[in-house]
Parts: structure tokens; C-alpha cells; sequence
């Protein structure tokens, strides 16, 4: 593994970013609308915000454009933009949290949140390819050899599949919060019905 490159910003970003993987894949699977999940949700949107600040201050590589192809260095590039991307994804999902009362935020919050955790892993994998040695070999032998990640058909069948699950995680948010509505809904059809004849009663 190679990480004794690292300068100290980018060990901060990397501990933020393991702080981030942990809170935010804790929170997709546990129980939403708990204190529990409001803490650790703190916990991923702070990680996350370092996670994304921190970038601003790494130019040891960057994809500039690519047609022409054109990277490298000291270039404020595509792994930035994503950076501005996903603090977007949060403030959204944020300000929505507290606002789940209404149609849009009810289902902005959700999806916001996984849009910002697809956007941590597959930074993720991109690490995983660059600097474990393994990997590193696989994604170069899938390559024919190439050192040029891009032209990798294994990183982007992982990058593909990672896609294809954060979509399916999206479409079940999306139904989940539906029923909620629904079920919250008809609550409150019954708790009506049942005050309007009480008082029909009296």
C-alpha cells in the first residue's frame, strides 16, 4: 500500500474520509428518524464537509478535460469539481433533514445523502486502485498493461456496479418514504374520522 507520500492534508482527508464511510454506511441501514441517527448524521456531515474542504488544498493530480486528455498536477480539475458537487449534495440534504414534513424535502433528504455517500466511495475506489498493490496490478493487467487508470474495463465495471447499487438504494428510499407518507396520511384521515364522530356523539 502507498501512503507514506502522504502529506499531513492528506492524512486529515483520509481519517475524515474513514470517519465518513463508517457514520454514513452506518445510516443507511439502521433506523431513520432517531436520536441515533441524527448524531451519527451529524457525524457524517461534518467528516464529509472536511472531506471535501481538504481537496481544495490537494493538487497532486487532477483530470483537466478530456478532449483533449489533459491531467496531472497543480490543475484544478474533475476531482475538484466533484468536491463542489458533493458539498452541494449535502447542504441539501441537509437543509431538507429538517423539513421532511413537506413532499420535496421528504424525498430530497434521502437522496441527497446517498448521492454524497456514492460520490465518497467511488473517490474510494479510485484510491483503492491507485495505492494498494494489488489493485494497482489488476487494474494495469485488465488495462494491457496501460499505467492510464481511464482505460481500465475492471475500475469501471466496479465504478459501474457501484452506480448501478446506489441507484437501487435510491429507489428504495424513494418507496420507503412513500409508504411513510401514505401510512401518515391515512393516520390522520382516521384520527379525524374519529374526532368528527366523537363530537357527532356528544
Amino acid at each position: 500500500m502507498h501512503v507514506s507520500d502522504l502529506a499531513p492534508i492528506g492524512a486529515v482527508h483520509g481519517i475524515a474520509c474513514l470517519i465518513a464511510l463508517i457514520a454514513g454506511g452506518w445510516n443507511m441501514v439502521m433506523r431513520k428518524g432517531t436520536e441515533t441517527h441524527r448524531a451519527v448524521g451529524l457525524a457524517y456531515m461534518l467528516s464529509m464537509v472536511v472531506v471535501n474542504i481538504s481537496v481544495f488544498a490537494i493538487y497532486k493530480f487532477d483530470i483537466a478535460s478530456f478532449q483533449p486528455f489533459k491531467a496531472g498536477p497543480n490543475t484544478f480539475g474533475l476531482f475538484h469539481w466533484f468536491a463542489v458537487w458533493t458539498l452541494g449534495f449535502l447542504a441539501i440534504g441537509w437543509y431538507a433533514g429538517g423539513r421532511q414534513d413537506r413532499l420535496v424535502w421528504a424525498y430530497l433528504h434521502p437522496i441527497m445523502m446517498v448521492l454524497s455517500y456514492y460520490m465518497l466511495l467511488a473517490g474510494g475506489i479510485n484510491e483503492v486502485f491507485v495505492r494498494v498493490d494489488i489493485f494497482r496490478a489488476m487494474a494495469v493487467a485488465s488495462a494491457g498493461g496501460s499505467q492510464q487508470f481511464g482505460q481500465s474495463p475492471l475500475i469501471g465495471m466496479v465504478h459501474t456496479g457501484w452506480m448501478a447499487l446506489i441507484l437501487l438504494m435510491i429507489i428504495w428510499f424513494i418507496a420507503r418514504v412513500s409508504v411513510w407518507r401514505w401510512q401518515a396520511w391515512r393516520s390522520a384521515r382516521l384520527a379525524t374520522g374519529l374526532g368528527l364522530g366523537w363530537l357527532a356523539a356528544q
